[in-house]
């Protein structure tokens, strides 16, 4: 159970199960990913697997490992607004969205360009900005800071650390954790599939560097 606010690391070797949690909270399993489901899953006091994909994504924002994934079009502009006009948003709405957004995430040296110009780093911004226009309630992100350099995580600490002071739910897949030192509130565990330990991250952070790794 996550609670609305916290901020969830989920850790452990390639293959554990992290990105398979994700793709349960964000509704991809089961309808994309096939398989057989079991057992209960909520967001938001609702069954995952009775909402549609359309519905889920307006709770629930997905920031992927590769954010070139989860592009749709050719700019800035129009990949951070296109969720909002899919879903049939009033124009005004849109244009309100926007504007916070930019703000919000200090983009703006990012407005107008396009999405093939852009480095990593400032691709991943357009993702967060994209999912952060929706308004969603909760944030998953998968390995968010798997091609970035340090200059570029420190952003995205920021942007965490935005949503957070909203109170937004953020659940993080991810191998490097010092980052997160100072943003994150659990951290769990994951080893053969299964959550090894549920741990507070002022207890996680005791821990020494061996057990650590």
């Amino acid at each position: 159970a996550i609670q609305n606010g916290e901020c969830v690391v989920l850790c452990g070797r390639s293959g554990c199960g992290k990105t398979t949690i994700t793709r349960l909270i964000n509704g991809l399993i089961p309808h994309y990913y096939e398989g057989n489901l079991s057992g209960y899953v909520s967001v938001d006091g609702a069954e995952i697997k009775n909402q549609k994909l359309s519905k889920i994504s307006q709770h629930v924002g997905s920031v992927f490992q590769n954010p070139k994934s989860q592009f749709y079009t050719l700019l800035t502009d129009t990949e951070i607004v296109f969720a909002c006009e899919n879903i049939g948003m009033e124009k005004t709405d849109i244009l309100c969205r926007f504007n916070s957004t930019v703000d919000s995430l200090h983009i703006e040296k990012l407005i107008g360009k396009s999405l093939f110009a852009l480095s990593g780093g400032e691709k991943q911004k357009i993702a967060c900005a994209s999912v952060n226009a929706l308004m969603p309630d909760v944030f998953v992100l998968d390995e968010p800071t798997s091609n970035l350099d340090i200059g570029t995580i420190r952003d995205l600490q920021e942007i965490l650390l935005s949503w957070k002071a909203q109170g937004k739910t953020v659940i993080i897949a991810e191998h490097r954790l010092a980052w997160l030192r100072n943003i994150v509130d659990r951290i769990l565990f994951f080893q053969d599939g299964k959550i090894a330990e549920d741990i507070e991250a002022s207890a996680f952070w005791k821990k020494q560097p061996a057990e650590l790794h």
